[in-house]
């Protein structure tokens, strides 16, 4: 645990720029932790990482890929009418896969399928994709003309792609990992990389693990302030906070734990996430210190802490 600690910190700056690192570091922790949504209950890699590390884009993409990705495979597998190409194309992941879902997008530009004789058009634009560009396999939602929801999933394997469709978003958060936006314009592809799903159910499986994902996202973010609560002390910058967080952090995981239950188990996810208000809080108090002293920090310290506006930049 302690060489993938050394590495994880010592490829920060490297993997900010370079996707070869990016990808070679996520296939060393997936094999030390692999992104399966059962095995993790009390000590999940997303929260190491962070609490650890302050590496925020890396636990988002360990999250992303056990608890949003793979179950989300596994729901189609189980719901869909499962054709020989796609039986292919779900049977090539493996636990060092990078998979990636383009699911955020504008009402103006959404990513719509029209069927011909030939094959599908996807037309549209996807916002957000973490990991994008080192995905082996991108999931996108997509529609048919006309329709107010989604109602498909289109799995389009990397290499497929045309050239210069993904491009790199260059956000200021969550730079150890790349994120791309995906715009299609009249590209061709075989019918088969649509499964046919009732679009009830895939919508259901999408908000369900869509909010596992969220849950999991402050989960980190938690411990990622209690890593950066660590980070000011060791420059004399003091925050009275640790107590609080350490109590936030247990409420959270338990809220992880009884929904990751409820989705696995149950019909919809009732629990609640821990008092996101306090949370907020105290992020106020540390962009704060962080303003304040921000000459004490070398620039890869910069780097990590420029996650402390996550919410801003998501909301933005």
């Amino acid at each position: 645990m302690k060489d993938l600690i050394d590495k994880i910190n010592s490829t920060f700056l490297k993997r900010t720029e370079d996707l070869s690192i990016q990808k070679a570091l996520w296939t060393d922790l997936a094999k030390q932790f692999r992104p399966e949504i059962n095995q993790y209950r009390t000590a999940r890699p997303s929260t190491l990482i962070a609490r650890e590390t302050g590496d925020m884009g890396l636990a988002v993409l360990w999250i992303v890929e056990s608890m949003l990705i793979r179950p989300i495979l596994k729901d189609l597998s189980l719901a869909a009418n499962i054709t020989e190409n796609i039986s292919r194309i779900l049977s090539s992941v493996d636990t060092a896969s990078i998979c990636a879902l383009a699911n955020s997008e504008s009402a103006a530009h959404p990513v719509i399928y029209r069927v011909d004789n030939s094959g599908i058009i996807l037309s549209g634009e996807k916002k957000f994709i973490t990991a994008g560009e080192n995905a082996d396999l991108i999931i996108v939602t997509c529609r048919k003309p006309g329709e107010d929801k989604v109602s498909g999933v289109a799995l389009v394997e990397r290499e497929t792609l045309p050239v210069n469709s993904l491009i790199d978003l260059k956000l200021n958060i969550f730079r150890s990992v790349s994120h791309a936006k995906l715009s299609f314009a009249d590209f061709r592809a075989d019918r088969e990389i649509i499964p046919e799903i009732d679009p009830s159910a895939l919508r259901r499986s999408l908000k369900k693990w869509g909010i596992i994902e969220r849950a999991l996202i402050m989960e980190s973010f938690i411990s990622f302030l209690i890593y950066t609560g660590r980070l000011f002390a060791s420059k004399d910058i003091i925050i009275a906070q640790s107590e609080e967080l350490l109590n936030f952090q247990d409420l959270q995981t338990e809220s992880v734990n009884k929904q990751l239950d409820e989705a696995l188990y149950g019909k919809i996810i009732e629990t609640k996430n821990a008092d996101a208000a306090g949370v907020f809080s105290i992020i106020g108090r540390f962009k704060e210190k962080f303003s304040e002293h921000i000459e004490r920090f070398s620039d890869e310290e910069k780097i990590k802490l420029s996650d402390i506006s996550l919410f801003d930049n998501l909301k933005g």
